[in-house]
């Protein structure tokens, strides 16, 4: 009996044959497999070149996106058609059974010959060594006349083949004739690194430091220009913080050759994104960041006066922006601002004063005010933003007022003598205080010409604010001799350390130093000129009383129902002149209280000058002024309310009563008048008289000179 061993081996020219075509199966799995992945890779650059450029650059995500894919689909292509068929086993066995199919005359002889070869020859008892032999050795028969070159078909082997070529050389064609773009689709699209694509048009939209930040609900424009060719439109497509979608022609600026475009963003209050379109250009996205303007919340002024006034320190706050201060004041401005800036300064017009120093969350600058001005403060953010409608500051500087000086003579005339004791009253004020307050003269003319001196001013002393006094001051003291000329002023100065001292002074006052008989000579002039005033106010009141009883008589002879309007208007005109009258004789008073005061500081008055001017004409004046004419001009207008016939005769009886007054007083006046001539006839006899003997003692010194020298 035979065993497996001893059946005879397989013809190796056979074995050899199907060998070469199992092997050559597998180079064609292996074709097919590899043309349709380099075809899907070839296919899928494609698309990412014609993607990434028509677009101008996808964004990195997308051509992350896209890479990721191809990767997958490759993948699964190799799998399905490269790897998976090649896992699957192919031998001889296999190779058999591929020449059997097409072959049918072998009828299975090959096959099991090749089986029972590799010795698959199955239960030995149920085995026939005799009739497997004879099988291989049929089967070796028949194969000798057989072409197995014909069991695989080539043509899906030459398509593969000719589809990775032809990818192949496709690639290879497009690596030569454009390797600068395949360069940049490797870089961009497999490294996925961010390199621009090369184009004709570049847009740069004009950045601040690398950023588009503007302020919230302001409007922000977006500037752009191009490199190369110049579109003719530029979009800007923006998509705010909800998401939604806008696109926009930019406003295009210049002439051919030399656009700028310009787009408006119409007072945002949201952060947006953008990008630019134009040509075969589309810009990186940007981001828009809208932030607040810096702006002052809260400020304060705090004025510390100059030293020499000793005055507080005092603050402005709230919404007071203005204050008054006086040169050489220390001004501080503390402000709060909204947000934390980079740069302070305050500014007036467009001049920089001073830089603020940061204390905490607030700004502080310090600055010596030397004239008025209206500030604000220049804020500046790490964003760039500037503050807009800034709060303004204003500072008015006032100069420290030149003391107030105040001086009187009261009842001194112009001409004095040089007995006079003159009272002088002054009132200095400064709202700062007083450094010297004084009461000064000078001669001028005459034999003492040219002397100057104080008056004293007891009770002065240094920063009174308000200081007066009532001094009297002896011309004697100034030696004045008649024919000089006095001045007298008062002057004061102030502590200002700034800009003074400030000096302040009087209106000088000037007195001319005359003789007792040409001080009396002018006063006793001056009665007759005021005596002649009074006989003219005495005829003006007789008129006056005239035509009173005209009046009276009209009214008596008209109709009761006319007479009151007559009567009124007549009256009104009548009553304004009494009261003038009364004004007029109040003036001439006056005038002779002033006679009868410059009598008494010149040291001329006496007990008849006084009874004279006080009892005999100021008395009788008076009483006219306060109560008479008063009286007259009071009935006047009650008649003119009630033309009664009683209010008619106490009109008359008033007006007689003043008429005879004021004729008493004129001929007191007249009587004293002829008084005043006799006794200047006489002082002028006894000056002429006195005059004669200057000149004859004078011709008699020169006559006895001339004897003496003969």
């Amino acid at each position: 009996m035979t065993t497996p061993h001893q059946l005879p081996p397989l013809d190796s020219s056979l074995t050899q044959r199907l060998r070469a075509i199992a092997l050559r199966l597998r180079g064609y799995v292996v074709l097919e497999g590899a043309a349709h992945v380099v075809a899907f890779l070839v296919a899928c650059a494609a698309v990412q070149l014609f993607l990434d450029y028509s677009t101008r650059g996808l964004e990195w995500s997308m051509r992350a996106v896209l890479l990721g894919l191809v990767i997958l689909g490759a993948a699964v292509m190799a799998t399905r058609r490269l790897i998976q068929p090649l896992r699957l086993r192919i031998g001889i066995v296999e190779a058999a059974q591929l020449v059997e199919r097409k072959n049918p005359q072998l009828a299975t002889v090959l096959l099991s010959a090749v089986r029972f070869a590799s010795g698959e020859t199955g239960p030995i008892q149920s085995n026939s060594p005799l009739l497997m032999a004879a099988v291989i050795h049929r089967a070796e028969q028949l194969s000798r006349d057989n072409e197995f070159g014909a069991v695989l078909d080539p043509r899906r082997a030459r398509r593969a083949a000719g589809l990775l070529s032809a990818c192949l050389l496709a690639a290879a064609a497009g690596v030569l004739s454009a390797p600068e773009m395949t360069r940049i689709w490797f870089v961009r699209n497999v490294l996925l690194r961010e390199e621009p694509w090369p184009r004709r048009t570049t847009i740069i939209v004009e950045l601040n430091d690398g950023k588009i930040v503007g302020a919230r609900g302001e409007d922000m424009v977006i500037r752009a220009r191009a490199d190369g060719v110049q579109p003719r439109e530029v979009d800007i497509i923006s998509r705010d913080a909800a998401g939604k979608r806008t696109r926009q022609t930019m406003v295009t600026v210049g002439s051919e050759g030399n656009y700028s475009y310009r787009y408006t963003f119409k007072a945002p209050r949201e952060n947006f994104e953008f990008y630019v379109e134009g040509g075969d250009h589309r810009t990186e996205t940007y981001q828009a960041v809208l932030l607040e303007r810096p702006r002052v919340l809260d400020a304060q002024m705090h004025i510390a006066p100059p030293k020499y006034t000793r005055a507080p320190t005092f603050t402005v706050s709230g919404d007071q922006r203005a204050a008054k201060v006086l040169p050489g004041s220390e001004v501080t401005i503390r402000i709060r601002t909204n947000k934390p800036v980079i740069h302070a300064a305050l500014v007036s017009g467009n001049d920089i004063v001073a830089d603020a120093v940061p204390e905490g969350e607030e700004y502080t600058v310090t600055i010596a005010a030397s004239e008025s001005g209206t500030y604000h403060f220049q804020l500046v953010d790490d964003a760039d933003l500037e503050n807009v409608d800034p709060v303004r500051f204003a500072l008015r500087v006032v100069p420290d007022e030149a003391p107030q000086v105040r001086l009187k003579l009261p009842g001194v005339g112009d001409m004095i003598t040089s007995d006079a004791v003159l009272p002088l009253e002054v009132a200095f004020s400064d709202a700062y205080g007083l450094a010297k307050a004084e009461l000064v003269y000078s001669v001028s003319g005459g034999a003492s010409a040219g002397s100057d001196g104080d008056i004293p001013v007891p009770g002065f002393h240094e920063y009174l604010t308000t200081f007066s006094a009532n001094v009297e001051w002896r011309v004697a003291e100034a030696a004045a001799q008649p024919g000089s000329v006095i001045t007298v002023l008062a002057r004061a100065a102030d502590f200002d350390t700034i800009a003074g001292p400030n000096i302040a002074q009087s209106p000088a006052v000037t007195l001319r130093v005359v003789t007792r008989d040409e001080l009396l000579a002018e006063l006793a002039r001056r009665e007759q000129e005021y005596r002649m005033d009074f006989e003219r106010l005495v005829d003006g009141q007789e008129r006056l009383r005239g035509e009173l009883l005209t009046v009276f008589g009209e009214s008596a002879r008209s109709a009761a129902d006319s007479r009151a309007a007559s009567l009124a208007d007549s009256l009104v005109p009548l009553e304004r002149r009494q009261r003038n009258i009364s004004a007029s004789v109040n003036v001439i008073r006056r005038q002779f209280e002033g006679i009868l005061e410059e009598l008494r500081i010149n040291g001329l008055d006496t007990r008849d000058s006084r009874e004279r001017l006080s009892g005999g004409i100021i008395a009788p004046l008076n009483l006219l002024v306060k109560r008479n004419l008063v009286e007259a001009a009071d009935t006047i207008r009650s008649w003119a309310r009630d033309a009664s016939p009683e209010t008619a005769s106490l009109i008359d009886l008033q007006q007689g009563e003043i008429l005879d007054a004021m004729r008493k007083t004129l001929a007191f006046m007249l009587q004293w008048e002829g008084y005043h001539e006799v006794v200047n006839m006489l002082r002028n006899i006894i000056r002429l008289q006195s005059e004669l003997n200057e000149e004859t003692e004078k011709s008699w010194r020169e006559e006895a000179g001339d004897v003496f020298e003969d």
